[in-house]
Parts: structure tokens; sequence; C-alpha cells
């Protein structure tokens, strides 16, 4: 037995006229029944529509984390609505992987740099100190050294080497460093300022992998926004390799982000030996080159990235 409607002569979503033997509006597609809100309605429209992008977020993370390049290629051929579209997918994961970020390192002091190792808080100082006897690191020497001139004497940090021929913006860059690496507590409140915005950054180094790969795995037929595509799901698979080794550090305080890069690197290969439809060593040569570029682009990125946070950093 069909339930009972009470009925619209005009569509309330739309407008368009309907008449009594219209269960649905032609032009929207509304039920056509007059009914007020009601805690059950909220219920069923809550859960038909998550459960239908859920069902869309795990069978797309199957495939992605157990099938490399499927969802690129199946994008590309024009399947797109049976998966999370590229760039919801890699918000969805890098999202939640920022905000797994957050609630850790909430957990650590604001106002004192210190670390955690064995569960037991140890100083700054002393693991640089260690980590010099350890493995004779001029570079640790020189960071200690630094630390250590910054703490005696705040005034002596200078970014740049000659004060008297800095520009406006490098002065500018050149005091904001003084005062942040002057006092502890101000630079815990900027690394945390720039965790905020690293999201940004890593969102920008994808172009930048998707002109490498569209440059050393050129193909007539493909486009660079293929390529685009491959990294960002390349992006995403890393974002959940970082919310497992995070979430397994966190729990059993085993640090696994060395074999999380190793797996990366492994599935890297399979994806684009499978995405380009090259052989293996094609494919070990060229995606060596792009990672060779990659690092060095990201660091420049990231340079020009901490001046423009310094730049834009309110005191």
């Amino acid at each position: 037995m069909g339930k009972k409607r009470r009925k619209r002569l005009g569509c309330p979503n739309c407008g368009t006229q309907l008449n009594e033997q219209m269960n649905y509006c032609h032009n929207c597609g509304q039920e056509n029944h007059i009914k007020r809100a009601t805690m059950k309605l909220l219920a069923n429209d809550f859960f038909s529509s998550y459960f239908s992008v859920d069902s869309k977020l795990f069978r797309s993370l199957k495939y992605l984390l157990f099938n490399p390049s499927f969802l690129s290629l199946e994008y590309l051929n024009g399947k797109i609505e049976a998966y999370l579209r590229p760039i919801r997918l890699y918000i969805f994961i890098s999202f939640t992987f920022f905000l797994l970020l957050s609630i850790t390192s909430s957990s650590t002091p604001s106002d004192d740099l210190k670390i955690k190792k064995d569960g037991v808080e140890v100083n700054l100082d002393n693991e640089i100190n260690d980590a010099i006897a350890a493995e004779d690191s001029i570079a640790a020497k020189q960071v200690k050294d630094a630390v250590t001139k910054t703490k005696n004497n705040p005034n002596s940090f200078n970014f740049f080497d000659d004060e008297e021929e800095l520009s406006d913006f490098e002065n500018g860059i050149n005091q904001k460093l003084k005062k942040i690496f002057s006092d502890e507590r101000e630079l815990n409140i900027f690394l945390n300022y720039m965790r905020s915005k690293l999201p940004i950054l890593l969102f920008l180094i994808i172009p930048v992998l998707a002109a490498l790969l569209f440059i050393f795995f050129y193909k007539k037929n493909y486009y660079y926004i293929d390529h685009l595509v491959f990294a960002m799901h390349l992006q995403a698979f890393f974002f959940v390799l970082l919310i497992i080794s995070e979430t397994i550090n966190l729990i059993f305080d085993i640090e696994l982000m060395g074999f999380a890069v190793l797996i990366l690197l492994v599935y890297g290969f399979i994806a684009a030996r499978r995405f380009y439809k090259r052989k293996v060593f094609s494919t070990f040569l060229r995606l060596s080159f792009v990672g060779i570029f990659h690092t060095a682009l990201s660091g420049i990125l990231l340079v020009l990235f901490f001046l423009i946070l310094i730049n834009y950093y309110n005191l």
C-alpha cells in the first residue's frame, strides 16, 4: 500500500507547476509531498548521502592502496563517478593527515623546546651534543654553535651576511628571524604557524611533480592533466602511509617514516610502469631523474615558502 501524500500544485524547490497526479517534480525530481522536517527525515538524508560518499571512499582507498595507478587509468578512461575524484580524494586524505598531526603535536608543550625519547623528556641541546659525539657531524656542530650564539647574544643572529647592504625586504626578514630565534616560546609558535601552512606547500608541489613526469615520461597521447592526476594519486597514497605511520608511532611508539618512504618508492615504480607502460630499466631511469629534479625544486620552493611566511608573519 502506497503512502498517503499531501500534494502541492507547485514544486517548493524549483517552482515548476505540478498537478495532483504527479508524485515527483518532473523538473528537479523532488518528491511532491508536504511534510515537516523530522529527526527521521534528517537521519535518512544524512545516512543516504554520507554512505553513498563513504562507499566511494572505501572503494577508492582499496584501489589506491593495493592497485597502483588503477584509479588514474580509470579516471582518464572516463570512469569518473564510480570513485572519488582525484582532487576530492587528495583533499580528504590530506585533511585527515594534518588533523592527526595537529592532535599529536598538541600534546607537546608550547613553551619548552623539548622532545621525547623512549617516553622520557629530554633536552634538545643534549640531543645535539649526543649526535655530535656519535657521528662527529659537522652540520650538527654548526647548528649547535648557531643555537648557542643566538642564545648568548640574540642580536648576533643574521640571516644575511652584510646588514648594511640589506634591502627593506631583507632587513625585515632579518629582524623577524632575530626575534623568533631569540625566544624559545616564539620559535615554537612560529613552527606551529609553519605547520598550519604546510598543506599549501605540499599542494603546490604536485603541479611541479606533474611537470617533471610530463617531461621525463613524455608520450604523444598523454597531456599534462594526465600526469597531474597520476601525481595527485601518488601524493594521496603517501599521505595514507604517513597516517598509518603516525598512528602506529602514537600508539606503539615505533618510528616507521623510513619504511613508509621505501614503500612509496616501490609503489611509485610499480604505478609508473603500469601507467606509462615503459620497460623496467626505462621506468627506473626516468623516475631517478624525476626524483633528483623534484628534490631540488622542492627545496627551492621550501626556501621561497619560508621567506614568504616570514615576510607575512606578525610578531
